[in-house]
């Protein structure tokens, strides 16, 4: 019999009591069963306006997290002691305290059966194991739930710290990490048996400020709809390092919601080939039916599979892993992508499909060249490495470029990671390939940087950023993990806007 669901705890980025308010009816309608109210953010002035709070939409979850633990509060205990008295004289359902500095002397204030107890520790850098086992432990009063909060790897977090879990309903613990492995505790909070999962607010692209005070928590809605769902419902991920920017658990999650589908997509950073080889057996066997990867992993992606096809052949790297009862298959969903995006510009008139040239080496330069090799299309490349796009352009039947002048394609492609930090490279390499009357596509969609698109228009080249390129491959890859794809509505729908 599995372990009942958690209780949702959607902890609010509020600061004042008029901005908490209204995103707890947020948190209400996103399927929240109770708010934490991080008073930490609040200044003096906000905390004497407490008991405005009330009656609340839902029960309410008072924190005060200290500075030494990763929050904005005192780490002084008579100040703490002080400000969750005053807190514990409002109905809160719980009052968070801190195991280092509150407990035990929070028991006086307390009222046993009204108001409950939360017994936290929170490890802001990599804990060690022995360290996690010792808190895991610590005896906390009849009623109180544990919470333990460390920062780690999920190779660390699969590797030692889930082992060092209790089985599921042996005591009341809360066992979350930070970090690379963040969302995963949270994705099998079921699996262990916690009493609650915190979550954040819904996705909005219309709030300022913050979405979450923590961003390894899932969204609300999210977790609601997963944890309400029958059976086990699947799991999937985008694997990267970085990924916090990715934008592919909002529209996995929105297609997913539409077609009444069941199933939870979250981020995993990894750090290393090796630790991402070894993670898959675990996610495998955790429920998770398929990763989406991105840079830098796609190479590796394709050594893992045990049934390679023809996308991930022809570009001889994946960004599509499924897990099924034959072992893990490999796809490249980029090439299904780039394929499309070129059709698209040939028939538009935009590009008259007789050459193109590509910057870079990784994963996406792979696709778009295999691209263009099975349209017959005559291709350039250009990578940092000379050797680099030497062995490219022998594999795929291109020309190798190191300069200006060599090269005058209609089109271009860049495929490296420019410009998705802000200041992380300098310039785009002189090529002369930019001027009027080329389109110029870029893999990186929301860059941060709009050095590729400020290029581009200098030289008055058009440009377009990767977001249709985006769509294209997660709708793609959706339909190889659920047997079709989102429909041309929703598909359409991803694309207002996008140029």
């Amino acid at each position: 019999m599995n372990p009942a669901a958690p209780a949702i705890v959607v902890s609010l980025p509020a600061r004042t009591v008029t901005d908490a308010r209204t995103e707890m009816e947020e948190a209400c309608r996103s399927g929240a069963d109770l708010v934490e109210i991080r008073f930490d953010r609040f200044r003096a002035g906000e905390l004497a306006r407490v008991g405005e709070l009330f009656p609340a939409p839902l029960p309410l979850v008072a924190t005060l997290r200290s500075h030494a633990e990763g929050g904005e509060g005192p780490d002084d205990p008579e100040t703490r002691l002080r400000i969750l008295s005053d807190l514990a004289r409002h109905p809160f359902r719980w009052i968070d305290v801190e195991a280092l500095r509150d407990f035990p002397a929070s028991e006086a204030f307390l009222r046993p059966g009204v108001c409950g107890m939360i017994v936290s520790s929170h490890v802001t850098t990599s804990i060690r194991e022995r360290e996690w086992n010792r808190l895991l432990r610590q005896r906390v009063p009849r009623g109180a739930i544990r919470k333990v909060v460390a920062a780690a790897t999920v190779g660390q977090l699969l590797r030692e710290l889930i082992p060092a879990l209790p089985p599921p309903g042996e005591s009341p613990l809360v066992a979350l990490t930070t970090g690379p492995s963040g969302p995963l505790l949270r994705a099998w909070s079921r699996r262990f048996g916690f009493p609650m999962v915190y979550a954040s607010l819904p996705d909005r692209t219309d709030r300022a400020g913050p979405p979450s005070v923590e961003p390894s928590q899932i969204p609300a809605d999210r977790m609601r709809a997963y944890l309400d769902a029958e059976g086990n419902p699947p799991l999937f991920a985008i694997v990267g390092h970085p990924v916090v920017h990715s934008r592919s658990p909002a529209l996995h999650s929105r297609w997913m919601r539409e077609g009444g589908r069941a199933g939870l997509f979250v981020a995993l950073d990894f750090e290393s080939d090796k630790e991402l080889v070894e993670s898959v057996p675990s996610l495998a066997e955790g429920g998770f039916r398929g990763l989406s990867v991105t840079h830098p992993f796609k190479e590796v992606a394709l050594n893992l599979a045990s049934q390679v096809g023809p996308g991930a052949i022809a570009c001889g790297v994946a960004n599509t892993l499924s897990f099924g009862p034959e072992g893990v298959e490999a796809e490249n969903t980029d090439l299904v992508a780039i394929l499309r995006r070129l059709e698209e510009l040939r028939s538009s008139g935009r590009w008259d499909g007789s050459s193109l040239g590509v910057i870079g080496a990784g994963g996406a330069a792979r696709a778009t060249l295999a691209a263009a090799r099975s349209l017959g299309v005559e291709s350039h490349v250009w990578a940092r490495r000379p050797v680099a796009s030497e062995l490219l352009a022998r594999e795929f039947g291109a020309h190798s470029v190191n300069g200006r002048g060599q090269a005058r394609p209609a089109l271009v492609v860049h495929a490296t990671t420019i410009g998705r930090t802000a200041g992380e490279f300098p310039s785009l390499p002189d090529l002369d390939w930019l001027h009027p009357g080329v389109h110029a596509i870029d893999w990186v969609y929301a860059p941060d940087d709009p050095i590729v698109r400020v290029t581009a228009e200098k030289a008055e080249a058009t440009y377009e950023d990767g977001s249709r390129l985006l769509v294209y491959q997660a709708a793609a890859a959706y339909g190889i993990w659920w047997g079709d794809g989102p429909t041309p509505e929703q598909t359409s729908a991803e694309l207002e806007g996008v140029s």
